[in-house]
């Protein structure tokens, strides 16, 4: 300013000079002096012609802006933008900023991938749900199984239409495993949605255009599914194209079916249509019906046993179900198909499967000159009932399966003087493909439920008059009121002696049809609710109970064709009374006396003064020491399985024990719970489990007793303990005892378990309120039961020897894991509506639960058994109002 002789006026933004006066413009914060060029002109030549470069910090602010995007990425972006990029420039941007070092997915290592010609089509597909005209469409009418069979794989959404227990039933029944995909997860979102707006349009076009053909919306859907499987998708494929050249190939030798990928010729077959196989040494056909009932094949006789015969479609027949492709169609049984030139293609071919027998059963046959009247017996009483029909075989439809059938015969009361024989005609549904989309296994009465009768039977006799029954039912299955929802033919017994070309009709349930079970359930359950006015118990479908003016005092177990029941005079003639007008044949009631005990669901009950003792010494007497060497071992029924190995012998004994163990003898829970945590016994296990064993089969006459309780002064106490990690796993044990217990300090055990804890436990505060939730939540149900039963209040009490888990429920004291919050609050919640009376901290000795967390042995809990006496030795408790 002194060299060139002007000032600057920051008022007017000028220059000052001695002969002008020159303007000054700002911008960015600073003065320019524009000499001799106006600043339009400036503006506009850089609007024109002039570069627009950014500098370093505005290049931070884009790549921030534009949520750091890689080095690739970015300087895309600015490509499309116009400006001039520097990719090296741009690389070493991204290099040094701060969020994608911390962020940025680690280097990646070189590698490649062979192509791989031999495509597994069809593998997994993605379904969604998409509602067209407000009507679900059917999952097989998409492109699922239309080309090439069903897939191995559906991959599907968390939605409520694929998790339910219907759909995944049918899915495993053609061999499909699902999958379930995390909601929102980043690799599925949008994989099927992007398909939904395409496949309304193109159903859409579709109908306006054959709306006066008369297509059927099944069509018009095949068609809009066809359109887009012909387009190309987002990622420039066809999806037709994808499965072009696949077939599938039928070859008479070798394997029955296979996937191919590439266009093979078919097998051309140069043997005549009249195949003689060398195993049958004639041709089986439908018109010569003798050679089904003929003696089987001498090289079939040693070793394979022919169990069920399927008719399949001649040739021209079609159907729906589409063949399967998969090698899972693959199995162990032989196909053997035989054909005749001179059948009539409208004459169903038949296709024998013969399952191998590996002689590893060994039994004796029964004699059937000693079981003839009870056969006949059972016949008869089938045809009464009208149970089955008597058909031909060549009115049955194609793609039938026939069943074979066989006699059951048994003595029972062996070597008494009420010795009978007794059969049972059994259909050999074991390999029926449907059962698994039905429910199979009929509901049957809990051990705990069975022990609780027991307790209220000792409790009730002399303070109500009750007694104790066995109801057993002739031919339960066959005398439910509903018949079967299924079509089942089956071949008879040669004994029945049919004529040649007929076969049985089953309508009603039979023995070992699937869902047969239910029926008579249905049909016995509905009997006592309806004509008994009996209520069922919220902890077990299968334990009822009255105690209604006009019927008495009644609890009843059903167990099957079993049913246990404690009941006063007046309920006994109300149960026989409606026993007849229902028609139900049964047999005559056995009454629990001194001199004659009863046996339910493997339990032997027997009357001991007042007390009822049950015990289950032939159980323990099947129990065998698990040898190191391939030895025999004998079942229940008497037959052998032949040379076993260490492994088998282990699971076979392992859960013969646990059997014993969970119905009347708790001190071998624990031993038989690590037991069943083993997958690969080694010596020190298998001397663990023949040391229990032995143990059991010494004391195989020890069960549990219940004695007469004060029901004025009864409540229900759960014991609750833990073991923290110390199981092999480092996982942790937990396990409970619940009794019943009066003022007097009379206790019946009720119920027990011993498990591993399935919940990470990171604490042993963890593992005892796992404990303890799991004791209460079935005390609170078995608390429930028992009041209703009695129709009185019944107080629950919860013992626990952890002094913090104690002061954590009563003196609202906090943890640092949140895990436990859910589960603390439940309990706390609990204890403050009076659901918990009390909680006490009772001395680690006197814990019975003890036993089920470690392996040595329990004073408190052997007391509790041996005497039906129990002391609480309280070291905290809260008195409460």
């Amino acid at each position: 300013m002194d060299k060139f002789k002007f000032k600057y006026d920051n008022v007017d933004d000028v220059a000052i000079t001695l002969y002008m006066t020159l303007p000054v413009y700002r911008r960015f914060g600073h003065a320019f002096l524009m000499w001799k060029v106006k600043l339009q002109n400036i503006i506009q030549y850089s609007i024109d012609d002039g570069e627009c470069l950014l500098t370093e910090v505005e290049l931070r602010r884009i790549h921030r802006r534009f949520g750091h995007p890689s080095a690739r990425k970015f300087y895309k972006v600015l490509k499309r933008s116009g400006h001039d990029e520097d990719f090296e420039a741009i690389k070493q941007l991204t290099k040094f900023c701060h969020h994608c070092q911390l962020h940025g997915k680690s280097p990646g290592r070189f590698k490649f991938s062979l192509p791989d010609k031999d495509y597994n089509f069809n593998h997994s597909v993605l379904v969604d749900v998409l509602y067209i005209d407000r009507d679900p469409d059917k999952l097989r009418e998409c492109w699922i199984d239309t080309y090439i069979g069903p897939p191995e794989y559906i991959v599907h959404n968390a939605g409520t239409n694929f998790i339910a227990k219907e759909f995944k039933q049918h899915a495993t029944s053609m061999s499909i495993q699902t999958k379930t995909v995390p909601v929102e997860a980043h690799h599925s979102i949008g994989k099927v949605e992007r398909f939904h707006a395409p496949l309304r349009r193109s159903l859409k076009i579709i109908q306006e255009e054959t709306q006066d053909i008369g297509v059927s919306k099944a069509a018009m859907l095949q068609m809009a599914v066809k359109v887009i499987n012909d387009t190309a998708g987002p990622n420039g494929l066809v999806p037709t194209l994808l499965v072009f050249e696949t077939c599938i190939i039928e070859l008479p030798r070798g394997p029955t079916r296979f996937r191919s990928t590439s266009v093979k010729p078919y097998y051309d077959a140069t043997e005549e249509e009249n195949i003689t196989l060398p195993e049958f040494g004639t041709v089986m056909s439908p018109e010569d019906p003798e050679a089904l009932q003929g003696p089987l094949p001498n090289a079939l006789q040693d070793d394979e046993v022919l169990d069920s015969i399927t008719v399949i479609p001649p040739e021209g027949y079609t159907s729906n179900k589409p063949p399967r492709s998969s090698a899972r169609n693959a199995s162990d049984v032989d196909q053997f198909e035989c054909t005749s030139r001179d059948i009539s293609s409208s004459t169903p071919q038949i296709r024998v499967f013969m399952q191998e027998h590996t002689a590893q059963y060994m039994t004796d046959l029964p004699d059937p000159v000693k079981y003839k009247d009870s056969r006949k017996k059972e016949i008869e009483g089938l045809t009464e009932k009208s149970v089955f029909e008597v058909v031909p075989i060549l009115d049955i439809p194609p793609g039938t399966h026939i069943f074979r059938s066989r006699f059951v015969d048994e003595v029972k009361n062996e070597g008494t003087s009420t010795e009978f024989s007794k059969s049972r005609l059994v259909i050999q549904a074991y390999n029926d493909v449907e059962k698994t989309t039905v429910l199979t296994q009929s509901p049957i009465i809990q051990r705990s439920c069975q022990r609780i009768l027991a307790s209220l039977a000792a409790s009730t006799r002399k303070a109500s008059d009750t007694s104790v029954y066995i109801q057993d039912i002739t031919q339960a299955y066959t005398q439910s009121t509903s018949n079967l929802h299924r079509t089942f033919y089956a071949h008879t017994p040669e004994e029945m002696n049919l004529p040649t070309g007929m076969i049985l009709l089953v309508i009603k349930p039979l023995y070992n049809v699937p869902k047969a079970g239910n029926h008579w359930f249905k049909t016995y359950h509905t009997h006592h609710y309806e004509k008994l006015k009996m209520q069922q118990s919220t902890y077990d479908p299968c334990l009822l109970y009255t105690n209604n003016e006009d019927t008495g005092f009644g609890i009843v177990g059903l167990q099957t064709d079993d049913t246990l029941i404690v009941d006063n005079e007046k309920f006994i003639q109300a149960e026989e009374k409606e026993l007849k007008d229902a028609n139900f044949i049964a047999k005559d009631r056995e009454e629990l006396t001194h001199d004659h005990p009863l046996k339910f669901n493997g339990v032997t009950l027997a009357l001991q003064e007042d007390d009822i003792y049950l015990n289950q010494e032939k159980q323990c007497m099947n129990l065998q020491s698990v040898s190191a060497e391939s030895t025999d071992i004998h079942d229940t029924r008497g037959k052998v399985r032949k040379n076993a190995s260490t492994h088998d012998q282990y699971v076979t004994q392992r859960a013969r024990g646990a059997y014993v163990a969970t119905m009347c003898q708790p001190e071998a829970s624990f031993d038989l719970s690590i037991a069943a945590q083993t997958t690969k016994p080694d010596k020190d296990d298998i001397t663990a489990l023949n040391k229990r064993i032995k143990w059991q089969k010494e004391n195989s006459s020890r069960g549990l007793n219940y004695v007469p309780l004060d029901l004025d002064s009864f409540k229900i106490v759960v014991f609750a303990d833990a073991s923290f990690a110390n199981n092999k796993d480092y996982s942790s044990q937990i396990g409970y005892v619940i009794v019943m217990m009066d003022k007097h300090n009379n206790a019946n055990t009720i119920h027990w378990s011993s498990i591993k804890c399935k919940r990470i436990t990171h604490s042993v505060l963890a593992s005892e309120l796992y404990g303890l939730v799991q004791g209460f939540d079935i005390d609170a149900a078995i608390t429930a039961t028992v009041g209703a039963i009695l129709n009185q209040e019944t107080p629950l009490t919860i013992c626990t020897d952890s002094k913090s888990l104690y002061n954590l429920l009563t003196k609202l004291g906090t943890t640092s894991e949140k895990r436990l919050m859910i589960d603390i609050m439940a309990l706390r919640q609990s204890y403050e509506r009076r659901e918990i009376v009390e909680v006490i901290w009772i001395d680690g000795p006197t814990n019975p639960a003890d036993a089920m967390t470690k392996g040595k042995p329990c004073q408190a809990l052997t007391d509790l058994i041996n005497t039906n006496k129990i002391s609480i030795k309280p070291m905290k408790w809260v008195e409460r109002e």
